[in-house]
């Protein structure tokens, strides 16, 4: 079973929330990220990166906006593939699995953002898929959604139970790291 890292959408807008004081989830997940990021780069292990870009030139993903470039530390190395996508899933319309099993890669472990929306429709789709998921929860990023009373940690608690219950394993970076050293 070969293991790629998938890192969805660490990008500027991320940042950017957070500086607005937009409430989130961990607070330490951007640091944990970097980290397994770092652990896979030294162990030379598979990793990807995808980015959202919004089609309409208007959009605040659209490529030519700052909220769309990777947050640094997270750009990718020239080894490294990214793809972009459009929508949610990283699998909508992207050529990840094809190249997923091209690469022979059957289990993904999972960090990014956004718990609720990209991070979920990307395990999920993973899950439907028959690849095999391990979700590392204390480097997957959750904000509070704007409007309602629903708190960052609320909702990644949510996403994370749900995801846990039929699509993915969850672990946690210290156990991660443990078991690879």
């Amino acid at each position: 079973m070969a293991d790629a890292l998938l890192i969805i959408d660490m990008q500027q807008f991320v940042q950017q929330r957070i500086d607005q004081g937009v409430d989130t989830f961990p607070l330490q997940a951007l640091e944990n990220g970097l980290t397994l990021l770092n652990a896979y780069r030294q162990r030379k292990q598979p990793i990807i990166h995808i980015y959202h870009h919004d089609l309409d030139n208007n959009g605040a993903l659209h490529p030519d906006q700052a909220a769309a470039l990777p947050l640094e530390g997270f750009q990718p190395l020239p080894n490294e593939m990214f793809f972009i996508k459009h929508g949610s899933s990283a699998f909508s319309h992207t050529g990840l699995y094809d190249y997923l099993v091209a690469e022979d890669i059957s289990h993904l472990t999972v960090i990014g953002a956004v718990a609720g929306f990209c991070v979920n429709s990307t395990v999920r789709a993973a899950s439907d898929l028959g690849l095999r998921v391990t979700l590392i929860e204390d480097a997957v990023l959750s904000f509070a959604l704007t409007g309602t009373p629903y708190n960052a940690e609320l909702l990644w608690k949510s996403t994370l139970a749900l995801l846990a219950a039929d699509f993915a394993a969850l672990d946690r970076l210290a156990s991660v790291m443990e078991k690879n050293k």
